[in-house]
């Protein structure tokens, strides 16, 4: 009964993969690491073989094969989630994700149209730049053949051949990389730690942890109204549980009470400030 309760705490912390709008992932380092990370989050790190960025697993288990390799002393998998991940913050070049989190707009031209600020003629300058013989004809058949045939070394023609490197170290992409499908981020502010697992690789059980984010909050007058909330909700300590209330709270009153709606959404303003 006991192994039972703690393999459903694993699972309700740890669960993996696109869900209800929901986007988390998993990123494998030291325990040394641990207080860092609980105080200011994670960072871009040293490693950049695949390009600069902070990576990361899209499922648990790859993450924990990972981490058994014996590469990193103490191993510990952080299970972090990605805000608003249909806002187009992420080139998605895994065809299949870019479906389920992007709906009918999944196709690349339309992605990149979104993500680049000046659109697809802001991106074929970027690549010309880097391929002075490319014509915008050439590049759509580019990308359609990389939609098309969604191959993990079609998928690294994206980022390696076809567009400049400085290019390439801004992105944040969820793509098939050396290790399965991965997350490679450059800006981490849309990254919120929920969560880590100190993982067992001898059959024992795995200690599962939520990271509380209410320490993180700064005092000030700002952050007031946000402090104010989560008096009257103790029960929330962590982003997911308190980004899930509130936007729970906003989808009952949406055409009610629009005061209280604004309300509701300056807090989860407030919340992607942290």
């Amino acid at each position: 009964m006991e192994n039972n309760i703690k393999i459903l705490l694993r699972e309700a912390l740890l669960n993996e993969e696109y869900a209800e709008g929901k986007l988390y992932g998993y990123h494998v380092t030291s325990m040394s690491n641990l207080e860092s990370i609980k105080q200011n989050g994670l960072n871009v790190g040293q490693r950049s073989m695949q390009g600069k960025g902070l990576y990361g697993f899209y499922d648990y288990d790859h993450a924990f094969r990972y981490a058994s390799k014996g590469e990193i002393k103490e191993p510990i998998i952080i299970k972090f989630y990605i805000t608003s991940p249909d806002s187009y913050r992420f080139l998605y070049l895994n065809m299949d994700i870019a479906k389920d989190v992007l709906g009918n707009d999944y196709d690349l031209i339309s992605q990149i149209n979104k993500y680049f600020y000046g659109g697809f003629d802001e991106f074929f300058n970027q690549v010309k730049a880097a391929n002075p013989s490319m014509t915008e004809e050439k590049l759509k058949n580019i990308l359609q053949n990389i939609q098309d045939d969604n191959t993990e070394s079609n998928q690294r023609t994206f980022l390696f051949s076809l567009i400049p490197a400085d290019l390439n170290n801004k992105l944040n992409v969820v793509w098939n990389g050396n290790y399965g499908l991965e997350f490679r981020i450059a800006n981490t502010r849309y990254v919120k730690v929920v969560g880590y697992d100190v993982p067992n690789f001898y059959g024992k059980d795995t200690e599962t942890n939520k990271v509380s984010f209410i320490d993180k909050i700064p005092n000030t007058e700002e952050f007031e109204p946000l402090l104010k909330f989560l008096e009257n909700n103790k029960e929330l300590n962590t982003y997911d549980e308190i980004h899930d209330k509130v936007k729970s709270l906003m989808d009952n009153i949406r055409y009610n009470n629009r005061e209280l709606y604004y309300y509701y959404d300056s807090i989860i303003e407030l919340l992607d400030k942290i």
